[in-house]
């Protein structure tokens, strides 16, 4: 009987010592942010144990469910690494989803074989670390977007202290890994009080967008196209700007090119149109005739003087027959001009003879008082061309060999 009451003394301290032991077991898996059960081979759940993910009610209810219950759609692919874990008697790992009301959830599992065809099954909510690991990946994807950007973008303080800056603001600004630290009002060169209603503008409304020239290193400025849009404080941080700005010189020399092209061709067509409406056209030999259409203003008369004068001393014109038929609005300019260029081929030894007078134009010409005598007029210009043709009364030139004949020779 003693050495029976010593073993029961002993089982009642093993006893003890197990459940203090199993105590302490559920008291640190109640920490644990995991889900912890024992499954067999099939996917049975032996024991589940109460976890901060795990209420005790839920726990204590647990035996029996299988894992399809427990998990859902991914429930083969877990009952296979349960056993994978038995026949290799080594430790699985598998990532499974499970569907809640809030969305679904990823969970990461580690598989461990116990005796016989049991298992312990310890998974954790990896949702927010792949989540996070997610979001890194696209803030890295988006920095490294920003630094190969084109545009300059920088992100400033409230008040103006740039913290960040990519590769390209760091190049427009010209003073490189320096621009950290600078001031927006620093490196803008509108007025102080403008640039600060201008941000001020831009955290009451939330963005801003206009035209804002930085001021270089070298003192150069850079006209820009800015945006502004205000980032409001979160988890802990403050208040800031960013703020993308473009630089507007290529598209300001491309407009002054497209805009001197454009003035060299329309200064071609005007060249063109004013040969095309000056033409030189040679009746007979040293008879021209020229016809003027449209408005004979002062640059127009001197490009036709220039060009009759021409012609008339590069080919020995003695007549040039000026029409005006197709002159509108006769005026004292035009007359004086017409004035001018009979003047003009009278010095050089030729005749003009202005055609295409019509009453309206005789009458205007009457009224300015304009004296046209010493010019032969004609009405039309095939007027003009008939007196231009007709025979000329020539003076008889010394008689060659005295023979009757040379001074029978034709005009």
């Amino acid at each position: 009987m003693t050495a029976i009451e010593r073993e029961n003394e002993a089982l009642r301290r093993r006893v003890a010592e197990l459940e203090r032991a199993e105590a302490r077991l559920e008291a640190i898996c109640s920490l644990m942010p995991a889900f912890i059960a024992f499954f067999d081979r099939d996917g049975v759940c032996l024991e589940l144990f109460p976890t901060l993910i795990t209420p005790p009610e839920v726990a204590r209810h647990g035996a029996g469910a299988t894992m399809t219950s427990v998990i859902g759609k991914d429930a083969e692919r877990c009952v296979d690494a349960i056993r994978k874990a038995l026949v290799e008697r080594r430790p699985t790992e598998v990532e499974y989803s499970i569907a809640w009301p809030q969305g679904e959830l990823l969970y990461h599992a580690l598989c461990r074989p116990l005796e016989g065809d049991t298992v312990i099954w310890v998974a954790r909510d990896i949702t927010a670390q792949r989540q996070l690991a997610l979001a890194q990946g696209e803030l890295r994807d988006f920095q490294a977007l920003v630094d190969s950007a084109p545009d300059g973008v920088c992100i400033a303080s409230k008040q103006g202290a740039v913290f960040h800056a990519n590769q390209a603001f760091r190049a427009m600004t010209g003073h490189g890994d320096g621009t950290l630290g600078k001031s927006l009002f620093d490196l803008y060169a509108e007025e102080q009080d403008r640039l600060s209603d201008t941000l001020q503008q831009c955290f009451e409304s939330g963005s801003w967008q206009g035209t804002l020239s930085l001021m270089q290193h070298d003192g150069r400025t850079l006209p820009c196209q800015v945006s502004m849009v205000a980032l409001a404080a979160e988890a802990g941080r403050p208040p800031a700007l960013a703020t993308i700005a473009r630089d507007l010189t290529p598209i300001y020399d491309a407009e002054h090119e497209r805009l001197a092209l454009q003035q060299q061709v329309i200064q071609a067509q005007q060249d063109a149109l004013r040969e095309l409406s000056t033409p030189l056209v040679p009746l007979a030999e040293g008879i021209v005739a020229m016809p003027l259409i449209g408005t004979l203003d002062r640059s127009r008369a001197q490009q036709a003087m220039e060009k009759l004068l021409d012609g008339i001393v590069q080919h020995q014109f003695h007549t040039a027959i000026l029409d005006v038929t197709g002159v509108k609005d006769v005026d004292a300019e035009s007359a004086d001009a017409l004035l001018r260029i009979a003047r003009a081929a009278r010095l050089l030894g030729a005749q003009l003879v202005l055609t295409g007078i019509g009453p309206d134009t005789a009458q205007t010409l009457v009224d300015l008082g304009v004296d046209l005598s010493g010019i032969t007029t004609r009405s039309t210009l095939q007027g003009g061309i008939a007196h231009a043709l007709a025979p000329r009364a020539r003076t008889p030139g010394p008689l060659k060999n005295g023979s009757p004949a040379a001074r029978r020779s034709p005009a």
